[in-house]
């Protein structure tokens, strides 16, 4: 990369900001609500910054030992209508994210992965959240055992061959910032030209 240009010429963004006030707004059992009064490293200016302490999520692309791809359909409430996603969930305090990825996985489809492979993670929004988005790829998976799902969740599980997940991606059926990122990162999978041969659409 060819730097352009700078805040300043000692500028160093990976320099930490000072903690100078912090206190918790709200707590649910999904983030934690930070207030965080912090100077700069350059400046020493004050400033006050909204911070989301949240747990690990996990994503999962998973494909049925036939080659379709496993989707959940459920009600949002942040967009207030339903959404199609890959399998997903938070990350129980001290749980591996492959754990939580295998778990996530049998309890809100009733597979389990034949194969098991890590995909990477990311940072969701880093500008406000502490947290990552770690993605798996479970291969072959097979049915074993019946929906287990939390009080609050209701939800379909579909079954959509290649072609048809491939479009839904193209055509905005699947909306959702974070499923889109585990499919780039399945795309960025090093076994997937082989894979996607296997599918038809080599």
């Amino acid at each position: 990369m060819r730097l352009l240009a700078q805040h300043s010429p000692d500028f160093d963004p990976s320099l930490p900001w000072l903690d100078l006030e912090v206190s918790v707004k709200g707590e649910t059992r999904l983030f934690q609500q930070i207030q965080a009064v912090r100077s700069s490293p350059h400046t020493d200016r004050r400033h006050a910054f909204t911070r989301l302490l949240c747990p690990d999520w996990v994503n999962v692309v998973a494909f049925t030992t036939e080659g379709e791809v496993l989707f959940v359909e459920q009600f949002r409430h942040g967009v207030d209508a339903s959404t199609l996603e890959v399998v997903g969930g938070v990350c129980e305090p001290g749980e591996d994210p492959g754990v939580a990825g295998r778990r996530e996985l049998l309890e809100e489809t009733g597979f389990a992965p034949g194969r098991w492979l890590s995909l990477g993670s990311c940072a969701p929004n880093p500008a406000i959240q502490n947290n990552r988005c770690h993605f798996f790829l479970g291969l072959e998976c097979m049915p074993v055992a019946a929906l287990d799902l939390d009080p609050s969740e209701e939800l379909r599980v579909w079954a959509a061959p290649w072609a048809e997940a491939q479009a839904l991606l193209r055509n905005g059926g699947l909306d959702h910032a974070l499923v889109q990122v585990a499919f780039l990162h399945l795309f960025q999978w090093e076994g997937w030209p082989e894979f996607l041969a296997t599918l038809g659409r080599g």
